[in-house]
C-alpha cells in the first residue's frame, strides 16, 4: 500500500465510490470513451474498469473484466448505455492475462466472433503455459514450491486449496477458449486498429511480462491497466514466467512514464481516474526502494533467509499474520521477486522461471 499524496482525482464519483467500497456507475470520461466497472467476486479490489472506445466502425473494449453471467450483464449494460450492442464490438484489447481483465473475453467472442483480440505475445505465451500447468496435477509442484519458499508444513495445505481452486476454475472457464482468427499480437509503439483514433501501445512489463498500457493521443488519456494505480501498488512476482526479472522490468517501465505528456489523464483498471502520472510513478519506485531496504534489514537480522522468513520481516497492510490463502501466496512471490533483484538466492526460481 502506498500514499496518494499529490494525486488529483479526475472523477469525484469514482473517487468517492472507491473510498466507500461500492460500485460506481458507468461514466463517460472523454469524447467517445466510457468507463464501465465490472465487479470482481470476493475480492478487495471489488471491480475492474472496462473501457469502451468509440471507433468509426463500432466500439473497442479494453479489459472486459472477470468472467461470469453477472459480470457480463454489467458490461453489456454499460455497452448499451454508451449506445452500442455486442454486434458493434470490433475489437477487444487485454492489457494483461489476469482473470479480472481477460475473463469475459470468451463470452464477448461468442457474442461477436468477428472481433479482433489483442494481447502482447508474452502474455499469449503465459496463457498457453497456464493451460499446460492447469491440465496436470499441481500437488507435486505445489509441494516442491512450498519447500523452496520455506513454507511451514502447517501452511502448505492452506496454499494447496488456493492452487486447486484457481487452477480448476481458470482452466474450465477463463482459458478454455480458442484463439480467434483475428488474434493481434501487439508490441511497443504499435497503433491499435481502432478506426478514427490514435491509440498507441506501450509495453510495460512488470505486473506481467506482457503487460501493456495504452495512450490515446487525441483525448490525452493513458489507460494504465494495472501498471500504475492510485493508492495501491500492483503485485510484482505473480507472473512466474518472468519472476527473475519482474521487479527490474517494472522499475524500468515506471521510468518510461517520464516520457508521456504531463497533462495525460490516467484511467486505471482499479481505483479512480487521476492526474499526476509522473508523481505516482515516483511514489511507486520509492515504495519498492523501501521494500528492498526492508529485505536488507531482515537479511542482517536472521540466518533463515528463506522466502517465507524474509516475507515475515516485511511490512504488510494487514500484518504478516493477517495474510492467508491467495494473499499469502502473492506476498511470498512478491518477496521472491525483490530478493532476486537484490541478488539473494531464491530456490523457488529453479522451478518457476521460464524465460532466463
Amino acid at each position: 500500500m502506498t500514499a496518494q499524496t499529490d494525486l488529483l482525482p479526475l472523477s469525484t464519483a469514482q473517487a468517492q465510490a472507491w473510498r466507500d467500497r461500492v460500485l460506481p456507475a458507468p461514466e463517460q470520461i472523454a469524447e467517445g470513451t466510457w468507463a464501465v466497472p465490472v465487479p470482481i467476486p470476493d475480492n478487495p479490489l471489488r471491480y475492474t474498469y472496462s473501457y469502451l472506445l468509440a471507433a468509426d466502425d463500432g466500439v473497442a473494449v479494453v479489459d472486459p473484466g472477470w468472467d461470469g453471467a453477472p459480470r457480463l450483464d454489467a458490461l453489456l449494460e454499460g455497452l448499451r448505455g454508451a449506445g452500442y450492442s455486442p454486434a458493434d464490438i470490433v475489437g477487444i484489447v487485454v492489457t494483461h492475462y489476469h482473470r479480472d481483465h481477460l475473463g469475459l473475453v470468451p463470452a464477448l467472442l461468442s457474442l461477436q466472433p468477428d472481433a479482433w483480440l489483442s494481447l502482447h505475445p508474452h502474455d499469449i505465451a503465459s496463457v498457453e503455459a497456464f493451460r499446460t500447468r492447469a491440465s496436470h496435477s499441481t500437488q507435486g509442484s505445489l509441494l516442491a514450491l512450498s519447500e523452496n519458499l520455506g513454507v511451514p508444513e502447517e501452511r502448505v495445505r492452506e496454499l494447496a486449496s488456493v492452487f486447486a481452486g484457481t487452477a480448476e476454475s481458470a482452466s474450465r472457464t477463463v482459458f478454455a477458449f480458442d484463439w480467434p482468427d483475428a488474434l493481434l499480437e501487439v508490441d511497443d509503439g504499435m497503433l491499435l486498429p481502432v478506426e478514427g483514433r490514435t491509440v498507441r501501445v506501450l509495453w510495460t512489463p512488470g505486473h506481467t511480462f506482457g503487460h501493456i498500457a495504452l495512450h490515446d493521443e487525441e483525448t490525452h488519456t493513458f489507460f494504465s491497466g494495472d501498471h500504475v494505480l492510485p493508492g495501491i501498488s500492483p503485485n510484482i512476482g505473480l507472473d512466474i514466467t518472468s519472476i527473475s526479472h519482474s521487479l527490474g522490468d517494472y522499475l524500468g517501465s515506471l521510468d518510461r512514464m517520464r516520457g508521456l505528456p504531463e497533462e495525460v489523464a490516467v484511467a486505471p483498471a482499479h481505483g479512480f481516474r487521476f492526474s499526476g502520472l509522473q508523481v505516482r510513478a515516483e511514489q511507486l519506485s520509492a515504495h519498492h526502494d523501501q521494500r528492498l531496504e526492508e529485505l536488507r534489514t531482515r537479511a542482517a537480522e536472521t540466518d533463515d533467509q528463506s522466502v517465507y522468513s524474509m516475507c515475515r520481516g516485511m511490512q504488510w497492510a494487514r500484518g504478516f499474520e493477517g495474510l492467508s490463502g491467495f494473499q499469502l501466496y502473492a506476498a511470498l512471490m512478491e518477496t521472491a521477486a525483490h530478493m532476486h533483484h537484490l541478488g539473494m538466492r531464491v530456490p523457488a526460481l529453479d522451478d518457476t522461471d521460464r524465460t532466463s
